[in-house]
């Protein structure tokens, strides 16, 4: 009887030392990510701050708007990217399919509504050539981020 216990006993806390080491590993993995992100951000907003050469002023003025702007937008985006990956299910019919599109579809209209809306906040801070060089200054980043995820794979 003292050996089955031994034996639960250590199985026990060999199960406790995986579930201790999986739960570091996902840890350091989400830290790796997070602070991967958080180079990307900085990137982008060197990029950003480079291209439209801000004045101080501007930048007070600028950044709270944009990083509204890019929250908002982000949200548009994984709404998107929810409604392509999760209802991929075989078997639909003609009618989800098209409302999925119509779905698609309103969210880039909401998008387009979104940056006609916030163009006109960044005018109220940034000239309207600035705006320009933000929208290629994220063109290029994205065009940047891209080559380097292509390079990882």
């Amino acid at each position: 009887m003292k050996h089955t216990t031994i034996t639960h006993l250590h199985r026990n806390l060999l199960f406790a030392f995986v579930l201790i080491l999986a739960g570091l590993s996902a840890a350091n993995a989400q830290r790796r990510s997070e602070e991967e992100i958080k180079r990307i951000q900085d990137a982008k907003i060197a990029i950003i701050t480079n291209r439209l050469s801000l004045t101080p002023e501007q930048s007070t003025g600028f950044w709270p708007v944009y990083n509204e702007f890019s929250q908002k937008r982000r949200e548009i985006h994984r709404a998107q990217r929810k409604i392509v990956n999760d209802k991929k299910a075989e078997g639909k019919t003609d009618d989800q399919a098209l409302n999925n599109l119509k779905e698609v579809q309103d969210l880039r209209q909401k998008e387009l509504d979104l940056e006609k809306e916030y163009q006109n906040k960044f005018l109220k801070v940034i000239s309207a050539a600035q705006v320009i060089e933000l929208y290629k200054a994220e063109k290029t980043f994205n065009d940047m981020l891209l080559q380097r995820l292509k390079q990882k794979n």
